[in-house]
């Protein structure tokens, strides 16, 4: 007497766990890294690299833009100076621009650093939450 055994269900099921794994690692990995930047640390735009075929994603955190570290740098000048050096920077940052002060051509470097991390704890803390919690509702079976 044979036995016949219909696995049909069971290939489907294990097909749609591995489609989901692969979507997972293709997609929601990248899209969740740009939405904690977005939400938890207020970027507009954040640079996230997805590495599609290997299943990986990479996110930059920037301390600040551009625009921000040179406006910190204009504290010092006076309010008139202060206008017309952020004018300039926001017309080109590339170019040097000349204060009145000093007669001579300042390049727009920000030489200033800091050996402290540019996330506290807290924040790296709160990404491995919300990554766990999006696996738990994306990877079910």
């Amino acid at each position: 007497m044979p036995i016949e055994i219909d696995t049909a269900a069971v290939e489907k099921a294990l097909q749609d766990m591995h489609d989901k794994i692969a979507h997972f690692k293709r997609v929601d990995l990248g899209a969740e890294l740009s939405a904690w930047q977005i939400e938890d640390l207020h970027r507009h735009r954040p640079f996230t690299m997805r590495f599609r075929a290997a299943g990986k994603a990479v996110t930059k955190v920037r301390p600040h833009s551009l625009l921000e570290m040179l406006k910190s740098e204009g504290v010092g000048l006076t309010l008139k100076e202060q206008r017309h050096y952020l004018r300039a920077v926001r017309k080109n940052l590339k170019r040097p621009i000349r204060h009145k002060r000093h007669k001579a051509l300042v390049y727009r470097q920000h030489r200033h650093w800091s050996m402290r991390p540019i996330l506290r704890q807290v924040l790296g803390d709160e990404l491995h939450g919300r990554m766990r919690q999006m696996m738990l509702e994306k990877l079910t079976w």
